[in-house]
């Protein structure tokens, strides 16, 4: 597998809006990523232009959506077609090594053509690597993000298509992994831009920071300690009530973070988070925070992955700035031929809304998906996935079902 760029993520404390950005799942095998088979005859070879490593491919294809606009009646359904094509080039000089990663997501729709959208992502990092185990690394994204129906917070409105947002961010951080200590510094900015001005309420940034320390007494894994802090700064104030909706977030996490390579991999931590809004008419407060990716491997052929996050993220309802979201999810990957991957998956979640009238809601999703490879640059997939989202506010609730087949390529 290729290296990959250093991927902040800083999701439990400074996670924005979700949108529908261009992922990773375009390459060849990334229907059970965790197992893709280490067999000659698919292992990826790098291509070399120069000092260059080159990698390009993505995936075409056509799906079907019972549910477009995630509507809780009179549901409109279509027939997509996607394309989702990515190009990674990469550049070594000794100790440092810079990548530049983009990926798109071209979505044309059969008979609603308001719903067709282009997402596209840019990301340059460089790290250095001095020694085994400390590395400095930059990063800078430019992101066009759309944001997707099913969203808690989504765009209802039919006809003139789904937010469009860019996003513009930088991170840099230090890392030093020992024996017996691990150290980690790392600060991220982001500027957040909805591009129609009817959603300009929604324009903010946000400025983060984290350190991490971690002890190793024995055994492929270390305990950690995580302190961090996250600022959001909106552009406008609320529209209807007029409140500042600037707020701060500071927390603290302890956890486990354990060695790659083993029987598991991953880390998870849990602790506390504490709001403090600059509106002197809101009130702050306190709540459990909780972020872990794990990943069980008990065999080669096999591999169990959990998700866990519990905390404060972006929230644009009336009366408040953020709202606290719980996720957890499961998915089980399996090589189930050295050419045949298969990977079937549960997830729920619930939004609570703080400081406004809006009702809860709560929304499960199960998948499930099998992929042939072909050779090295060629495989076809199947997907299906279904949603159902509950809560107190009827219009809030939906269900939808998805299913599409395509093909990957890499070049």
């Amino acid at each position: 597998m290729r290296a990959r760029p250093h991927r902040l993520v800083t999701a439990a404390v400074c996670a924005i809006a979700v949108f529908s950005v261009p992922a990773t799942a375009q390459e060849i095998g990334s229907t059970a990523g965790g197992v893709l088979a280490d067999d000659p005859e698919y292992r990826q070879v790098p291509v070399r232009v120069g000092p260059f490593t080159v990698d390009i491919g993505g995936e075409a294809r056509v799906e079907y959506d019972s549910n477009i606009f995630a509507a809780p009646n009179d549901a409109e359904s279509d027939a997509i077609a996607r394309i989702r094509p990515y190009a990674e080039l990469q550049h070594s000089t000794g100790a440092l090594v810079t990548t530049l990663a983009t990926r798109a997501d071209l979505q044309r729709y059969a008979d609603f053509d308001s719903e067709n959208s282009n997402a596209l992502s840019a990301q340059l990092t460089s790290v250095w690597s001095p020694q085994e185990g400390e590395s400095i690394f930059v990063s800078a994204l430019a992101n066009r993000a759309v944001e997707d129906r099913g969203d808690p917070e989504a765009r209802d409105v039919r006809g003139i298509g789904p937010r469009v947002y860019r996003i513009l961010g930088g991170t840099a951080g230090y890392s030093r992994r020992g024996s017996r200590f691990l150290f980690e510094v790392e600060g991220d900015i982001q500027n957040v831009d909805a591009r129609a001005l009817i959603d300009a309420d929604r324009d903010y940034d946000t400025y983060s920071g984290r350190v991490t320390v971690g002890y190793r007494s024995g055994g492929p894994f270390y305990f950690t300690g995580t302190g961090y802090y996250t600022r959001r700064n909106f552009r406008l104030p609320e529209p209807v009530t007029g409140i500042d909706r600037d707020v701060s977030t500071t927390g603290a996490l302890l956890g486990i973070r354990f060695d790659d390579g083993g029987l598991i991999e991953g880390r998870v931590g849990a602790g506390i988070f504490s709001l403090s809004v600059d509106d002197p008419l809101r009130d702050g407060r306190t709540g459990f925070s909780l972020q872990g990716q794990l990943a069980y491997r008990p065999t080669r052929r096999t591999a169990v992955r959990l998700n866990l996050f519990n905390g404060d993220v972006t929230s644009f309802r009336t009366g408040g700035s953020t709202r606290i979201e719980t996720n957890v999810g499961v998915t089980v990957e399996q090589e189930i031929r050295h050419n045949l991957l298969g990977s079937v998956g549960v997830e729920w979640e619930r939004y609570s809304f703080a400081d406004t009238v809006s009702d809860d809601q709560q929304r499960w999703r199960g998948n499930a998906g099998v992929e042939y490879l072909l050779n090295r640059r060629l495989s076809v997939f199947g997907e299906v996935s279904y949603s159902n989202r509950g809560s107190d506010g009827p219009l809030d609730e939906y269900s939808r079902f998805r299913a599409g087949v395509g093909v990957r390529a890499r070049f």
